[in-house]
């Protein structure tokens, strides 16, 4: 079985300068969704949002 890591399994909690970067990919997110209401932009919104929850 190969193991693949992902973001999950990174521990975010002690990483200050991630969640500096989330916010502000969250933030482009939020800009590209209002010019453009796409489900796809919708989709990153959401995915980007749990992700902050997380930390």
């Amino acid at each position: 079985m190969t193991f693949t890591p992902t973001t999950a399994t990174i521990s975010l909690h002690s990483h200050h300068h991630v969640r500096q970067g989330l916010e502000a990919q969250l933030r482009q997110c939020w800009a590209m969704y209002s010019a453009v209401p796409s489900e796809a932009n919708r989709y990153q919104l959401v995915r980007l949002e749990r992700l902050l929850q997380e930390i």
